[in-house]
């Protein structure tokens, strides 16, 4: 995904597109000189912090010739600003943007406009978060390791109103319900919210508190709060633990992780 398409010039990281209101055809003349309808393209907003996933999936809407990208932006109070302006069919969003986090704005999405698609398209890979996704109300999930033709599977299933997972993830899915490691009851990080897990996640993956508040772009002591009520809600006592058990939960599933993707190369070859 990393064609760069011709698109509207963009101020601070959003670009919008000619796409508006709630017509979505138009009306030409064939050569004949008579009226002819031609077919109305899909609205596509696109949410992602890459600015090179965001211009792959711009190009990748495009160049089918179906869809049109009414916007883009890597940030989330901008990102519901466009839906609402925009009115978009399919959204294709990531897990993680600027001022906020996809849990939160697939929430939002659906309450503003229930009609509207949603498609997930992330690097976050363990099966809680694709459960959270799908509990949250999107109706699509794609990892970016996925190929760039199963977007626009994706797009077309989850705009006929079909809910869709790669087979990549699917996979993920199908292993962790065999081995229960799909959230029960007794799962570790049950009680976290969906933002406390994702500073989880991160905390894993070895971030502290400074860095943490630049990639979320939240402030240091906003972070030291999440800190605080996941080392409560998970029984830790100190900084040390927390760091200690985030990194053994992010381990287990980047172990789980590669054990699918080396079944998955299996399963392809047969």
């Amino acid at each position: 995904m990393q064609m760069s398409p011709l698109r509207e010039p963009k101020i601070n990281n959003v670009t919008t597109g000619r796409a508006s209101g709630p017509d979505r055809s138009s009306t030409t003349k064939s050569p004949m000189g008579s009226p002819m309808k031609v077919t109305a393209m899909l609205k596509v907003l696109v949410i992602h912090h890459a600015p090179l996933i965001r211009s792959g999936l711009v190009a990748l809407s495009e160049a089918t010739g179906r869809f049109a990208v009414c916007g883009e932006t890597d940030d989330a109070p901008t990102a519901r600003e466009l839906f609402v302006q925009s009115k978009p069919q399919v959204v294709a969003l990531g897990m993680t943007v600027r001022r906020g986090n996809g849990i939160e704005l697939i929430k939002d999405f659906r309450r503003l406009d229930a009609a509207a698609r949603l498609l997930v398209v992330s690097a976050r890979e363990d099966p809680v978060s694709i459960q959270r996704a799908f509990r949250a109300g999107t109706h699509g999930y794609l990892a970016l390791e996925d190929d760039s033709s199963e977007v626009i599977q994706a797009v077309n299933r989850i705009s006929e109103g079909h809910l869709y997972a790669s087979p990549s993830v699917i996979l993920r899915l199908l292993k962790s319900l065999a081995t229960n490691e799909i959230e029960p009851a007794r799962s570790e990080v049950k009680a976290l919210s969906d933002r406390e897990l994702q500073v989880f996640s991160l905390i894993g993956r070895g971030f502290g508190a400074s860095r943490l508040a630049i990639e979320l772009h939240l402030s240091v002591k906003t972070i030291e709060t999440y800190q605080a009520h996941i080392k409560e809600k998970l029984g830790l006592r100190s900084a040390a633990e927390l760091s200690e058990k985030a990194a053994h939960w992010t381990l287990n599933s980047m172990r789980r992780n590669l054990q699918l993707k080396k079944l998955l190369k299996t399963t392809s070859g047969l």
